[in-house]
């Protein structure tokens, strides 16, 4: 696994990360990019340039929502109801009301999320599952890896006690926009700089476009039983994705059930070929360390917004499950 900070992208050796195409030469980046590193070599400082996306670009979701208190308590039962068939065969202890509960805070937090604009990663829907089952796992450290804007780790901030640690990873942390007083911020990749974790109740966020494979093998060397991966497509729907995070945990059971074979596969995406080398992918049988893995839901029907992206929960086998 390699890490380009100018392009901050992460490269493995399990797909052609789209190079098949040749870069068109661009003058004016490769000017731009030898009158930084002159600024650098004479000042001693870096010259970072931003394009801010216009932040009066609200999600649907903040101006399109249910009022009616009846129509609202009607969704959230349903909500319940799909958290409870969500989670009925994990190792989590489940009480109705209490879910019912962190249901109906959601609605406020995200509602005053100083994150509006949710254009990648979670949304409404997403959001809801994440929070819930944060509050209902009740962890002492957190782990985000791959932090963009910071809306995810506004809602591990609002779901999480005082005394729970978070540490934010990122090669790039120059698009975070919320700040969590209760986060450490690295900007650097986790097997970088690892955090204490022993005798802790830990919950990773695995959002950074690195290959799950390599993240499920950190969480079962240090002992993460419950893990959300985003971005978790099987090879069904890998061509949605602009940078997917090869190979993914679908994708390694879809390997080891027998539904994909081992020979090399194509897709597109976005007019880019991606190639997957599954015969590279040698140690799918990792898979049986894990205890649960499903992917969230679609709840269009129920909150009228779209899933911005496919996350699953993961957890992994503990002493006491085997």
């Amino acid at each position: 696994m390699e890490f380009d900070f100018q392009k901050k992208k992460t490269y493995t050796a399990h797909w052609n990360n789209f190079s098949s195409k040749p870069r068109k030469f661009k003058p004016l980046s490769v000017f731009f990019k030898k009158f930084k590193n002159s600024i650098y070599n004479f000042l001693g400082f870096k010259l970072s340039v931003r394009l801010i996306r216009n932040q009066s670009q609200k999600d649907e979701a903040y101006s399109s929502y249910v009022v009616d208190l009846n129509v609202k308590k009607y969704r959230n039962e349903l909500l319940l109801e799909q958290i409870l068939l969500f989670l009925e065969s994990s190792n989590l202890k489940l009480n109705k009301f209490d879910i019912e509960s962190y249901i109906d805070e959601f609605e406020d937090v995200f509602m005053k999320s100083p994150i509006k604009e949710q254009g990648s990663g979670f949304g409404y829907n997403e959001g809801v599952f994440f929070y819930t089952i944060l509050k209902i796992i009740n962890p002492t450290v957190v782990i985000e890896s791959g932090v963009m804007k910071g809306f995810t780790t506004y809602l591990i901030d609002a779901a999480t006690n005082e005394n729970c640690r978070i540490y934010c990873y990122d090669i790039n942390l120059e698009n975070n926009l919320f700040n969590s007083k209760k986060a450490t911020y690295l900007n650097t990749d986790i097997t970088k700089n690892v955090p204490s974790m022993h005798n802790e109740k830990v919950v990773a966020l695995w959002d950074d476009h690195t290959s799950q494979i390599d993240r499920l093998k950190f969480s079962l060397m240090h002992n993460i039983e419950y893990n959300f991966f985003d971005d978790d497509l099987s090879s069904l729907n890998i061509h949605s994705d602009g940078w997917p995070p090869i190979p993914t945990i679908s994708m390694l059971k879809d390997l080891d059930n027998g539904k994909i074979n081992d020979q090399d596969f194509k897709w597109i995406s976005r007019n880019r070929e991606g190639i997957v080398y599954l015969k590279n992918i040698n140690d799918t049988k990792i898979v049986k360390d894990i205890f649960f893995h499903k992917t969230f839901p679609q709840l269009f029907p129920i909150t009228g917004y779209k899933n911005h992206s496919q996350c699953s929960l993961v957890i992994n086998y503990h002493s006491d499950l085997k």
